[in-house]
């Protein structure tokens, strides 16, 4: 067993364009089921509208008031509140952080590949046959196929 902690102060990522920074929660390799933590700084403009063609996933808030903005609009939300985001159109979502106070989310993750995750204000997609992760390439995981590819802008 691997043991993390949920509350402790240990990052794996600093996005700084993007305001946020994440903790990735140890899985076996090939699960399907993965947990991130995300913190988003106060005024962060969050990450880009995006979704899925290969995972689901589901959002608790634990701290702060992120705004989560999807193809109907955006809202703000609060401690405790819970978003689902199905595979594909259904699930577009991205969230930012408009408020003066960090906002903490726990992202649940299952999903396989081949997953495809476009975004669609953006004009492209990427495609991933396999865990882009390099340590698990490193350990001689399948190579796959990790494509960048142009898709229409909306």
């Amino acid at each position: 067993m691997t043991r993390q902690n949920l509350l402790s102060d240990a990052w794996d990522e600093d996005n700084r364009d993007e305001g946020t920074r994440r903790r990735i929660f140890w899985r076996p390799d090939h699960a399907r089921m993965g947990a991130t933590l995300y913190e988003l700084a106060p005024d962060a403009p969050g990450m880009r509208m995006h979704m899925h063609f290969g995972a689901e996933e589901m959002f608790f808030v634990l701290s702060g008031r992120p705004a989560w903005r999807n193809q109907h609009g955006e809202e703000e939300l609060a401690p405790g509140d819970f978003v689902f985001c199905p595979e594909g159109r259904a699930g577009l979502h991205a969230f930012s952080n408009p408020s003066d106070e960090p906002a903490q989310i726990l992202a649940i993750s299952a999903g396989s590949f081949p997953d495809v995750v476009a975004y669609p204000e953006h004009g492209y997609a990427w495609v991933a046959t396999r865990d882009p992760d390099p340590e698990l390439l490193a350990r001689g995981g399948d190579p796959g196929i990790i494509a960048r590819f142009e898709i229409p802008i909306e």
